[in-house]
């Protein structure tokens, strides 16, 4: 049965509102068409204007005799102040911190477990439950659409955004097919697959591309996340409760580097105060491949502290790794397939 309402696809480019649909996958086109629609480059203004406003005043300062000596020691007290100032914060974030109780997706005997033998939350009594995947590539994309199968519960209250690189084809149709098969199964514009849409980003750092110019992407890639983390879902913003999905409750992210630019990014707007920090919770989770030591984007999770879960799924690597916690083999069912 064809579902009635279809997931938009965002993209950090801009790209204007007569631009033709994009092509879905063949075995998704039966269920659904994804749209695309124009993001506005609002971090992009902000930042422009910053940049104004400080080069305004240095020239001011200069322009109003104050010496070269003078304006480079100001510049480097700001600067100071202000690695200070995220140094600070980036700790107090982490103190305030709440951490999982020790059965967070660990196996249990609750009543109602979902299909893996694991314990989800209940959230169907809360007005709105906004929930951000990134999707990898590859290996990392498999897993974690089998993650979101194993935790899934249909309900009417939930948006779920996918994240996904600009050209990724492999990891889109896969998006595009477990949104398919999840209004496919709860039919019906009220109904309890809830309302999804995709988001692309510019890839952090290409197979092959020079070490010297990953800086530059990665900058771009960081604009785009930050676009995608504050744009409330057009499918929910008209809306009850639109409010209530302005920012993401929830990250999900098992790697590579997409993954920790988005979730450092989503660090840096609670520093500054731009996402609340009771939202944007970040959850890494570990690939199941990895049995003896975690991956280079595993070890930045732990060392930085901004995931406020790294679940790994065996747990021999939990005793080995402190700061890791045993969430079970979350995203070994796609290994059956």
């Amino acid at each position: 049965m064809a579902p009635t309402t279809s997931a938009s696809v965002l993209t950090g480019k801009e790209e204007s509102r007569n631009d033709q649909e994009l092509k879905p996958d063949t075995r998704a086109e039966t269920y659904s068409q994804l749209h695309v629609e124009t993001v506005s480059g609002i971090n992009l203004t902000a930042a422009a204007f910053v940049a104004g406003a400080a080069s305004s005043t240095a020239a001011g300062l200069v322009l109003s005799g104050l010496s070269w000596p003078w304006l480079i020691s100001l510049v480097i007290t700001v600067g100071i102040v202000l690695v200070t100032f995220i140094v600070y914060r980036h700790f107090e974030i982490i103190r305030r911190r709440q951490k999982p109780g020790g059965s967070w997706l660990v196996p249990s005997n609750t009543p109602q477990p979902n299909a893996a033998g694991t314990q989800v939350p209940n959230t169907t009594s809360l007005p709105a439950v906004y929930f951000t995947y990134i999707l990898g590539s590859g290996g990392h994309t498999a897993e974690m659409i089998e993650t979101i199968k194993q935790s899934f519960r249909g309900q009417a209250n939930i948006h779920r955004r996918y994240i996904i690189s600009i050209g990724d084809t492999s990891s889109l149709a896969k998006a595009r097919l477990l949104e398919a098969t999840i209004k496919d199964a709860y039919p019906g514009e009220d109904a309890r697959a809830g309302t999804s849409d995709i988001f692309l980003i510019r890839r952090a750092r290409k197979v092959h591309q020079p070490l010297c110019t990953a800086p530059f992407t990665c900058l771009i890639s960081a604009f785009h996340a930050a676009n995608a983390l504050t744009r409330m879902p057009n499918p929910r913003s008209t809306k009850d409760h639109g409010k209530g999905f302005r920012y993401p409750h929830v990250i999900v992210t098992n790697g590579p580097a997409n993954g920790f630019i988005v979730c450092f990014v989503a660090h840096l707007l609670k520093i500054f105060y731009l996402v609340p920090e009771n939202r944007a919770k970040m959850v890494y989770i570990e690939t199941w491949a990895r049995s003896k030591t975690m991956s280079l984007t595993g070890k930045l999770f732990l060392k930085t502290g901004i995931a406020d879960v790294v679940g790994v799924q065996h747990e021999s690597l939990a005793r080995i790794f402190k700061g890791s916690q045993y969430i079970g083999p979350v995203s070994a069912g796609f290994l059956q397939r």
